[in-house]
C-alpha cells in the first residue's frame, strides 16, 4: 500500500475519533470541566423560590451557653473562627446563645474572652459542609446601618448592606451555583459597628456526580485505547 495513502487514512480515522470521543463523554454523563454559573441573592424570599430540598441549621438542638471550639463541629457542620480584620484578638470560638433574635430561640454567636456572646465587627466564620453543596443561604442578626455583611465561597461571593432588613432584624446573603463547593465564610466589614449573630444557615442539596452507564464507559475506554494504538503506528 502507498505509505502516503495509508497515513492519510489513519489521520482521517484519528480525526474522526477525536471528534467522537468528546461527544461520548458528554452523552455518557462523564464530568466535563466547566465554568460555574452562580446566582447571588440578598432576599431570602427570592432565594427560597429558586431552591428546594435544603437543610436548615437553626441551632435548635443546642443548649444556651454551649461552646464550639475552633475547628470543632456542631450538628453536621465544622466551624473555624477568625478575628479577621478586628484588632481585638478576643474571639475564642463559637457559642450557642439565647440572648439575641433568632428563629428557634437560639443562634450562633462568638465566644469572646471579654464575655460577649456575639461576633465583633470584622470577625469571620468559615463553615465546612459534610458533603459538597450547590446552594447556601445565611441570615445575619445585625444592627441597622452597621455596614456590609458578606458570604464568600470558592465559586463566588455576595454582600448585603444593613440599611434595611430582610426579615425581623436579619439581613440575608445567598449563593446558588451549578458547581459544587465545600465551605463558605461569613464576615462583616465594619470593624466598629458590624457585630452579628447567625440565626440560620440553609444549605444543600448534596452534589452527586453523574455516573456513566457501564456499556457507555467501556466504549469510551475502547476508543481511547484505539486512538493510542493508531497514534503509535502513525508515528513510525
Amino acid at each position: 500500500m502507498n505509505t502516503t495513502c495509508r497515513h492519510s487514512r489513519q489521520r482521517g480515522f484519528l480525526a474522526a475519533i477525536s471528534v467522537a470521543i468528546p461527544a461520548m463523554v458528554i452523552g455518557s454523563g462523564l464530568s466535563v470541566p466547566a465554568t460555574a454559573s452562580v446566582t447571588t441573592f440578598t432576599s431570602s424570599t427570592a432565594f427560597n423560590a429558586a431552591t428546594s430540598g435544603l437543610t436548615a441549621e437553626t441551632y435548635a438542638i443546642g443548649t444556651n451557653g454551649q461552646t464550639i471550639a475552633n475547628g470543632g463541629q456542631f450538628d453536621t457542620l465544622t466551624y473555624n473562627f477568625s478575628t479577621g480584620t478586628n484588632t481585638f484578638a478576643t474571639l475564642l470560638g463559637g457559642m450557642i446563645t439565647n440572648q439575641f433574635n433568632s428563629f428557634s430561640g437560639l443562634s450562633l454567636g462568638g465566644q469572646q474572652s471579654t464575655g460577649q456572646h456575639f461576633f465583633f465587627g470584622g470577625n469571620s466564620v468559615t463553615v465546612t459542609f459534610p458533603t459538597p453543596v450547590l446552594d447556601v443561604g445565611v441570615f445575619f442578626n445585625v444592627n441597622q446601618n452597621s455596614g456590609t455583611f458578606m458570604l464568600t465561597a470558592s465559586v463566588g461571593s455576595v454582600s448585603t448592606n444593613s440599611a434595611t432588613f430582610d426579615t425581623s432584624t436579619f439581613v440575608f446573603d445567598g449563593i446558588v451555583s451549578t458547581t459544587p463547593f465545600n465551605s463558605v465564610t461569613f464576615a462583616s466589614t465594619n470593624v466598629n459597628l458590624g457585630s452579628f449573630n447567625i440565626p440560620e444557615i440553609e444549605f444543600g442539596p448534596a452534589a452527586t456526580p453523574a455516573i456513566p452507564e457501564p456499556a457507555t464507559f467501556a466504549l469510551f475506554v475502547t476508543a481511547l485505547a484505539g486512538l493510542g494504538i493508531l497514534s503509535r503506528r502513525t508515528s513510525r
